[in-house]
């Protein structure tokens, strides 16, 4: 009876050396990451290269770790003008619920991972600075601009 646990852990073992390294020869070769993989927050912007952000403070409030900030000047026309929007990388816990609770679909968790710093004062990192806020007038356009896109296709 003692026999069939030592052929069993035997089988495995075989089966384990026939296998092969399962290790990457990283950086030389790099794992390709899953579409839902998570990393750092990023913004997006328009075709024309300007922000979609329209400074609504709606992903500040919502931070659990309270790691983005977002300095807005509102002018005499109600226009917003974004002066910092900062985001702390080595605090994120990369839940990514700024991105789900953008109603603009303004910020993106990127797929980049390599991340790591050698400073510290690295990992605050400027996200958009000293630029002016998109409307909801801009999102509109843009919406129905790509509806009428996608009719055409």
């Amino acid at each position: 009876m003692w026999g069939k646990g030592l052929i069993n852990g035997m089988r495995i073992s075989m089966r384990n050396l026939l296998r092969g390294p399962m290790t990457v020869k990283y950086p030389y070769e790099k794992l390709e990451l899953p579409e839902r993989a998570r990393w750092a927050v990023r913004p997006k912007y328009f075709d024309d290269g300007s922000p979609k952000c329209t400074a609504c403070l709606t992903c500040v409030r919502v931070c659990p770790d309270n790691i983005l900030s977002l300095d807005v000047e509102t002018r005499e026309d109600k226009s917003k003008y974004i002066e910092r929007f900062d985001y702390e990388l080595g605090a994120c816990m990369m839940c990514g619920l700024c991105v789900e609770a953008c109603p603009f679909d303004a910020i993106t968790m990127s797929h980049e991972y390599e991340l790591a710093k050698t400073d510290p004062a690295g990992l605050k990192e400027l996200l958009l600075g000293e630029t002016e806020a998109a409307t909801n007038a801009r999102h509109r356009e843009e919406k129905a601009r790509l509806e009428g896109g996608e009719a055409d296709d």
